[in-house]
């Protein structure tokens, strides 16, 4: 099993500045990382170029782009048709990242007056699909990241739900929709503590498990999506370990952190500490 770290992440949290991409990759590479995860910036007019450019800073530093995130909509950042756009664009930049997972949430549905189940995962695949055949057709897989009620105020709670695929077996009916090897699962363990505790997130990862192709490696407390490194929250890591090992897991573990500045003088270190945290996490998953 090999690690990866969430590049942009190093990018944008270095305190007081913004890393370029060469000496992100730079740190992460010092640390042991050669796979990360990257998304590259949709919304200029030369998006393209920039992938182009991306992708040749990221091989000279001897880095791998495992996986990227589409952008998502939840909070409205942008409107339906930017958004459409920029989704599109992600996929088209993955490719020529040469990734070979993009991350997709399945909760564009917005609720208003019901939650239809069976209209929400119809409107799921239709709206998926067109970016499903683009991967199958440049190589790529389409992970569906678990996510959680997080009780947005823009959108009613319907009988206590929301968000689609917060639960384990909407997750599980966009996967079985499709039946494609081109669409499959990036576990996200933060967000699964968030939607179903310690107790419970074992047992969702081993129903979804034989989908489960990428990871999002964070941790957190309180039942707060807080994006911590592992061992910093309250997540059972053996037991999840364990789980993954159980399920047949042959990816990659990819941490997520996701917030708080870290100076400058301090990012080697911060990703040292991640890059040995992976190493004690491998060793839980070989039941050491």
């Amino acid at each position: 099993m090999e690690l990866s770290m969430h590049l942009n992440y190093v990018m944008s949290r270095v305190f007081g500045e913004k890393l370029s991409i060469s000496e992100a990759a730079r740190l992460c590479r010092n640390s042991g990382f050669g796979y990360v995860d990257y998304s590259p910036d949709v919304q200029k007019d030369d998006w393209k170029e920039c992938a182009y450019r991306d992708k040749e800073v990221l091989d000279k530093a001897g880095i791998k782009v495992e996986q990227t995130h589409a952008p998502f909509n939840r909070y409205r950042q942008y409107d339906d048709d930017k958004f459409w756009t920029y989704f599109s664009r992600l996929f088209e930049a993955s490719s020529i990242l040469g990734a070979k997972y993009v991350v997709v949430h399945a909760d564009e549905y917005r609720t208003f007056d019901r939650y239809d189940e069976r209209e929400i995962l119809d409107f799921t695949y239709e709206y998926l699909a067109p970016h499903v055949d683009y991967a199958s057709s440049h190589g790529m897989t389409v992970a569906v990241e678990n996510v959680f009620e997080d009780n947005n105020y823009r959108w009613p709670l319907i009988e206590g739900k929301s968000r689609f695929t917060s639960r384990i077996e909407e997750l599980l009916s966009v996967l079985e929709k499709f039946a494609s090897p081109n669409v499959a699962c990036c576990w996200d363990f933060g967000h699964a503590k968030c939607a179903y505790g310690n107790e419970g997130m074992t047992d969702a990862l081993e129903k979804v498990g034989k989908y489960v192709v990428c990871t999002h490696v964070h941790d957190n407390y309180y039942d707060k999506d807080l994006h911590v490194p592992p061992f910093l929250g309250e997540t059972d890591w053996q037991s999840n370990m364990a789980m993954l090992k159980k399920v047949g897991y042959t990816g990659k573990l990819s941490f997520e952190p996701g917030y708080g500045s870290i100076p400058k003088e301090l990012m080697q270190m911060y990703l040292d500490v991640f890059w040995k945290t992976g190493e004690y996490l491998k060793k839980l998953f070989d039941g050491e």
